[in-house]
């Protein structure tokens, strides 16, 4: 009888994964429209005000690193939710939920350079692993947090099949976390399909490109691909960079945040705000052929420095936004029409930062077209290969995975330290 209860329970598993990651879905896609329509609203509000708002860094920081030392304990990040994920913490509180909320708003509103991909991300892991740790199936607790962060990344972006496989394959180098796949697959469906219910309308751009095969275009397509996945590494380099100097100059993490908010701020309004908030504004300049040769790293810098600092938001906005510039710069460089290097570009510059290879290729194709595809396809995995195996995120190995340059904690080489968190 209980030989019979087990063989039921395994063959019913699908079906009962099913229906959870749909009624995930449901709950992280609503989450998710209230969070992406505050972090509009709060940036469009941030940027009225810009000349003052900006000068109020400091106080946003030094409260949100004060917060989460206060109610974080260790378990708020990134890189939490990936260990979480993979049975190595316990879970992934749902006050993250609150944290990224709170966190990401108050950025937002004063201007900071940061994205809210990481957020979004969290708040439905957060919510996946609060609804798995009730469910009596083993490992229930890591699969619906995997599936809430595909979710929560398919609510904001409106890719869900890039955002499953972005949640299949950013844990673990050189694998896809298959078990987590059926309820992965009906979360960010179906948070996709809540978005849209509400209204809910990411960033969006229509591109037309058409250009003929040659060996040429194929050269500067792998040239682009090189230098997109150069940009990617360059992004984990400098977030290693700005984390131990910051760390170095100021162990409180509460003055830490204040003194770098205030650095910050004046950057910022050096800048006249070219480089806060999302980086939309950047989007839109490069899809235009207008972004300037410098745009691409400046923004990557700004980004690494808010998020080393201690505000909340994300990177892949930036990645984004930097890929976008660095692609129509290159593009005329290389010949190549710009709106088209500069689409391929957004996509490239994401996957090299996060070490992600077929959901870059499939966020273009469901942003931009499936004539992008063959393009994609080239440019991304070229840049996969150009990054060396590093990434934003705290990622695991899989065993008998042959890149290197990703090493297990275990690995006594020296390498710049981390970061606790990566928001």
């Amino acid at each position: 009888m209980k030989d019979r209860t087990k063989a039921w329970l395994r063959a019913a598993e699908p079906a009962l994964y099913a229906l959870l990651g749909a009624l995930l879905g449901a709950a992280v896609g609503a989450v998710i429209v209230l969070f992406g329509r505050g972090v509009d609203f709060f940036a469009a509000f941030g940027a009225e005000h810009f000349s003052l708002y900006v000068w109020f860094l400091p106080a946003v920081g030094a409260l949100t690193a004060a917060m989460l030392r206060r109610w974080g304990g260790g378990a708020a990040g990134m890189a939490a939710a990936f260990r979480a994920s993979r049975g190595e913490a316990h879970a992934f509180p749902l006050r993250n939920v609150f944290f990224q909320f709170a966190g990401t708003w108050g950025a937002h509103l004063f201007c900071a350079s940061v994205g809210r991909e990481g957020a979004g991300v969290q708040i439905g892991a957060a919510i996946g692993g609060g609804i798995g740790a009730r469910v009596p199936l083993a490992g229930a607790d890591k699969i619906l947090l995997v599936a809430g962060m595909a979710a929560g990344f398919s609510a904001l972006f409106g890719a869900p099949v890039c955002a499953l496989f972005f949640a299949l394959e950013v844990t673990v180098v050189g694998a896809l976390r298959l078990r987590a796949l059926v309820a992965a697959a009906f979360a960010s469906f179906t948070a996709w399909a809540v978005a849209i219910l509400c209204g809910y309308a990411p960033h969006a751009a229509e591109v037309f490109v058409s250009v003929a095969w040659s060996v040429p275009l194929l050269l500067r397509l792998l040239a682009l691909g090189a230098a997109c996945g150069l940009a990617g590494l360059l992004f984990c380099l400098l977030r290693r960079a700005f984390t131990f100097f910051f760390r170095t100059a100021a162990p409180d993490p509460v003055l830490r945040a204040a003194v770098a908010g205030l650095l910050l701020a004046a950057l910022l309004f050096w800048t006249q705000g070219r480089y806060s908030g999302l980086g939309t504004n950047l989007i839109d300049l490069a899809l235009a052929g207008g972004a300037q040769p410098y745009d691409w790293i400046a923004k990557m810098c700004f980004t690494a420095a808010f998020l080393a600092a201690g505000f909340l938001g994300g990177e892949v906005t930036t990645f984004f936004a930097a890929g976008a510039c660095l692609g129509c710069v290159l593009g005329g460089w290389l010949g190549l029409p710009p709106a088209l290097a500069a689409c391929l570009g957004y996509a490239a510059v994401f996957g090299a930062a996060t070490n992600t290879l077929a959901a870059p290729v499939l966020l273009c194709v469901e942003l931009f077209g499936g004539d992008f595809l063959p393009y994609a396809a080239i440019v991304c995995i070229t840049a996969y290969l150009f990054n060396f195996g590093h990434s934003v995120y705290a990622q695991a190995v899989r065993e008998g995975v042959a890149r290197t340059a990703v090493r297990p904690a275990r690995s006594k080489k020296k390498m710049l330290p981390l970061p606790e968190r990566l928001d």
